[in-house]
C-alpha cells in the first residue's frame, strides 16, 4: 500500500496489522451469509471476509479513489461496490451483517442509521471504534450501580448482547492515530418493539441533556408530567434527587 493515502479529511487511517484483522473476520460467521462492509478502503479486511465465502458482499465505500482501487482489485462476480455515504445507504437485504471499520467521527450516526433508521436492521455488527466510545457504551456494565448514558442506553435497547472482540493498539494503523480502538460486536435484538422504543429514546435525549443534572431537572421544562414521573422514581427507590445515567435500563418504561 505505498501509494495508497489516507485522506485526513475523511478521517481514514488504514488497519494494517494483520491479527486485528483476521479477529475482526472471525467475529462472526460469514460463510452463507449476506455480508455488509462499510469503509473498505483498500480491501485490508475484505480480502479475509471474501476467504470465508459469503453468500454476498456488499461494499460501501465513499472515497473515489478507493472506489476505483477496489472495482480494478476484485471480480464484479464476488462483491457489489457502492459509492455512497453509509449514511445514505439502505441494504436490499432483509437478513444481513455488517462488519464496519469506519471514521471515528461518525460512529455513533452509523450506529443509529443500522439500528434504528433502517426497516430492515442487521442481524449483527462487528464494528471498530474509538476505544472511550465503545467503553462508553458498555460503561454500565462495570459497576454494580446503574451507570449509563444516551449512547448506551439506545445501543442496549437495540440489542440482546454486546460484547468485546478485542482492543487494537494505535500503533496498529497507518497512519497512527492519537487514541486506540476497540472492536464491539452488536447482536441485535429480534423482538423489537418501534413505537416503544421511539417514546424512550424521545425521554432519554431530554433526561441526558444536561448529564451533570438531575432527571427531574431536565424534565422541567418539558411536555412530561415531572409529578408523575417523581412519583414513581420514589416507588422504585430512587431519590427524587437521582441523575438519568443511575436509572436501571429496565425503569425507563416505567416513566413514559
Amino acid at each position: 500500500m505505498e501509494n495508497i493515502k489516507a485522506k485526513k479529511s475523511l478521517g481514514q487511517n488504514f488497519l494494517i496489522d494483520q491479527d486485528a484483522l483476521w479477529d475482526i473476520a472471525n467475529a462472526i460467521e460469514i460463510k452463507n451469509k449476506n455480508i455488509i462492509e462499510v469503509g473498505p478502503g483498500y480491501g485490508a479486511l475484505t480480502d479475509y471476509i471474501i476467504d470465508q465465502s459469503p453468500i454476498s458482499l456488499d461494499l460501501v465505500e465513499l472515497d473515489t479513489d478507493m472506489i476505483a482501487l477496489l472495482e480494478w482489485k476484485y471480480n464484479p462476480s464476488e462483491i457489489s461496490i457502492h459509492h455512497i455515504d453509509v449514511l445514505r445507504y439502505i441494504p436490499s437485504y432483509t437478513h444481513y451483517s455488517v462488519i464496519a471499520n469506519i471514521p471515528y467521527y461518525i460512529t455513533s450516526p452509523i450506529l443509529f442509521h443500522f439500528l434504528y433508521e433502517l426497516e430492515d436492521k442487521p442481524k449483527e455488527m462487528v464494528i471498530m471504534m474509538q476505544k472511550e466510545v465503545g467503553e462508553k457504551i458498555l460503561e454500565w456494565r462495570r459497576d454494580k450501580k446503574p451507570h449509563h448514558s444516551f449512547l448506551s442506553l439506545c445501543m442496549e435497547q437495540a440489542c440482546s448482547n454486546i460484547e468485546i472482540i478485542r482492543y487494537v493498539g494505535k500503533a496498529s494503523f497507518d497512519p497512527q492515530p492519537k487514541i486506540d480502538s476497540i472492536v464491539l460486536k452488536f447482536s441485535v435484538e429480534n423482538n423489537r418493539k418501534p413505537e416503544q422504543e421511539k417514546k424512550l429514546i424521545q425521554l432519554w435525549k431530554v433526561a441526558f441533556s444536561h448529564p451533570r443534572k438531575t432527571l427531574l431537572s431536565n424534565l422541567k421544562w418539558s411536555t412530561y408530567n415531572v409529578d408523575y414521573i417523581r412519583n414513581i422514581l420514589i416507588e422504585k427507590g430512587y431519590d427524587d434527587r437521582v441523575r438519568a445515567e443511575a436509572v436501571n435500563k429496565n425503569d425507563w418504561i416505567f416513566l413514559l
